[in-house]
């Protein structure tokens, strides 16, 4: 099984590079545009970034429970912004350690 930080990179690939900005990424996976990415629209990410199906959605389920500020059980904008900034600053540490 990935190890959560191997899964957090899987996911900040996939944004980076699928994506021209973390808003793009946001609007895609937003199927019923209303603003919010529920459980199913995550683990729809998470299956996209080439996690395991099989635990895609208790990593959805835990990316919501960590990150969801407002505890509405979904994430708004500025709570997947917030969240994407996160991996991409992360990801340029370990860019820097690599070095």
């Amino acid at each position: 099984m990935a190890s959560k930080k191997e899964i957090l990179g899987l996911i900040r690939i996939l944004i980076t590079q699928k994506f021209e900005t973390p808003q793009d990424a946001f609007h895609f996976f937003d199927k019923n545009k209303d603003g919010y990415l529920t459980k199913k629209e995550l683990k729809k990410l998470v299956k996209d970034a080439r996690v395991n199906s099989l635990i895609s959605g208790v990593v959805a389920g835990k990316m919501i429970e960590g990150l969801d500020k407002d505890k509405n059980k979904k994430f708004d904008w500025q709570e997947f912004k917030a969240a994407v900034d996160s991996l991409i600053k992360e990801g340029l540490k370990e860019e820097k350690k690599s070095k």
